[in-house]
């Protein structure tokens, strides 16, 4: 659950300083007049100039110091106000990855991931702790497992199962690649990334779960997630 906590915090960081270098504030919030809010959510706006870079500031510092389990709680809370606060500006920028941020850094308010390799820990050396309830690593699991198996169930149609698409449009593409390119204007190569893409997704986290399997399993993650990166520019 430290470990967790470390990696999350630092992915955050890395994250919002590449928002940040790539003007994606400027972009997508300071520049365009007008912003398509969520229903509810209307009271949510752009801030002025030097406020949404404060923002962002903010967002960083706080997922930095729940990396370094420094005022823990209190950093993890205001991670996830601030990282909340600015996706639900506008729902066109919406990303699954973005809602399973929003709701990791929810769940990990609630979890004692600062009791191990944390500076909480060193200035209270009461709060350090040896183990935690299985369920709280579980819950990690089980969110993680959810993303895993919506992507799945969303690919059960016959547009993506019958008809390969999009990768009919996507694979083709990238013709050019070295070795594999050729293939990918092939029809049965379209059809095997389409049903395999939906049985990784389906599968994974059962595989994930289970010792025996978790080497194998983990290395197929790694494998799709690179492909994933390389062939289709996503995000």
């Amino acid at each position: 659950l430290a470990a967790f906590r470390v990696l999350f915090g630092l992915m955050m960081v890395i994250s919002i300083v590449r928002f940040w270098a790539m003007g994606w504030i400027e972009s997508l919030y300071l520049q365009p007049s007008f912003h398509f809010t969520y229903l509810g959510f209307d009271w949510i706006s752009v801030l002025p100039d030097p406020w949404m870079h404060g923002l962002f500031a903010l967002m960083a510092l706080s997922a930095l110091t729940m990396a370094l389990g420094f005022c823990y709680r209190i950093s993890t809370l205001i991670f996830f106000l601030s990282f909340t606060y600015v996706e639900l500006i506008d729902k066109t920028y919406y990303l699954n990855h973005y809602y399973f941020v929003s709701l990791v850094a929810l769940l990990m308010i609630f979890l004692p991931a600062h009791r191990r390799f944390s500076l909480d820990t060193w200035l209270r050396p009461s709060l350090r702790a040896e183990t935690v309830p299985r369920w709280m690593i579980n819950l990690i699991r089980f969110q993680l497992g959810l993303v895993y198996c919506y992507a799945g169930l969303a690919k059960l149609n016959s547009d993506w199962l019958l008809e390969a698409m999009p990768l009919a449009i996507w694979l083709p593409a990238n013709y050019h690649l070295p070795v594999i390119g050729p293939y990918f204007d092939q029809k049965w190569m379209v059809y095997a990334f389409s049903w395999a893409g939906a049985a990784y997704d389906l599968l994974i986290p059962f595989f994930l779960i289970q010792r025996f399997w978790r080497p194998l399993a983990y290395a197929a993650v790694v494998v799709f997630h690179l492909m994933t990166g390389w062939l289709f520019q996503i995000g």
